[in-house]
């Protein structure tokens, strides 16, 4: 239960951000998106498939920390641009969008991914010093 309100908390503040930002880069540049509606619902879908793949890595404890990031990295940018293929097949998509996601998710992924490791491993050193206390007691 603690794990599904991690992840749906995770997956609320990231969209929140995610799309605040958007929402000020458009206005700043005076852009208007034509797929307004649609592009804030890919960016939802996106943004809670990362967020399942990042919490994934629970999984994998005895996987060596850096091949799971790196798997990570792969299955989220992989699903977005099979999620891009199946889209053309049945609407028209930019001819930049396999690249312009590439972008947009590389980017937000390294931070948010990072932030994410921090918190764990900090989460991890505390929970060690704690067991040293234990046993620095007993």
């Amino acid at each position: 239960m603690k794990m599904i309100k991690e992840y749906l908390l995770s997956v609320c503040v990231v969209y929140t951000i995610l799309a605040l930002t958007k929402v000020l880069i458009e206005g700043i540049g005076g852009k208007t998106d034509p797929y307004y509606i649609m592009n804030f619902g890919i960016l939802f879908v996106i943004t809670c498939y990362a967020a399942f793949i990042l919490f994934m890595h629970r999984i994998f404890h005895k996987v060596p920390l850096l091949f799971v990031m790196i798997g990570q990295y792969v299955l989220v940018i992989g699903g977005v641009m099979a999620g891009i293929f199946i889209m053309s097949k049945f609407m028209e998509v930019s001819p930049s969008a396999y690249r312009d996601m590439f972008i947009q998710i590389t980017l937000p992924y390294i931070v948010f991914a990072g932030i994410y490791y921090i918190a764990y491993f900090r989460e991890i050193k505390k929970a060690n010093e704690i067991i040293k206390a234990i046993k620095e007691i007993s």
